[in-house]
């Protein structure tokens, strides 16, 4: 398994690994996912979506990647799962394509990805920890 939850006291946390920057963007989004619904089954597409995002930095970048998933499924129900991603690390940009899905119940509620204790080691492997605010 490519990520693993961090005991919090209050919150909880995830720790992400990938061989490549473009893999923690996939890896780190099924993760969050998980972590929210439990098993994750995508149920039918019904749009195509494109997120772009323009960060300071390599770390402000993938908490905006998960932030941006949680406001997708809280504004549509939905869930983005990505299939084309484009990462400039140097930049701080990701551009990722794919499609919505009919998000499944929510085994645990999410109300944000934050920075507290956020951390993020370029690689290989690449490793990302985060922590959610519950």
């Amino acid at each position: 398994m490519p990520w693993v939850e961090l005991p919090h006291t209050a919150d909880a946390g995830l720790e992400i690994t990938a061989s490549s920057v473009e893999d923690l963007v996939t890896e780190a989004a099924w993760a969050f996912y998980a972590f929210m619904f439990g098993e994750v089954s995508l149920v039918r597409s019904v749009e195509e979506h494109t997120v772009e995002l323009e960060c300071m930095d390599l770390l402000e970048l993938f908490v905006s990647w998960l932030n941006e998933l949680l406001y997708i499924y809280d504004t549509k129900e939905k869930v983005f799962s990505p299939e084309t991603i484009e990462v400039d690390p140097k930049r701080a940009r990701l551009l990722a394509k794919g499609n919505l899905h009919i998000a499944p119940s929510p085994a645990r509620a999410v109300k944000a990805v934050t920075y507290g204790g956020a951390e993020i080691s370029e690689g290989p492997p690449w490793r990302l920890r985060v922590y959610l605010d519950l």
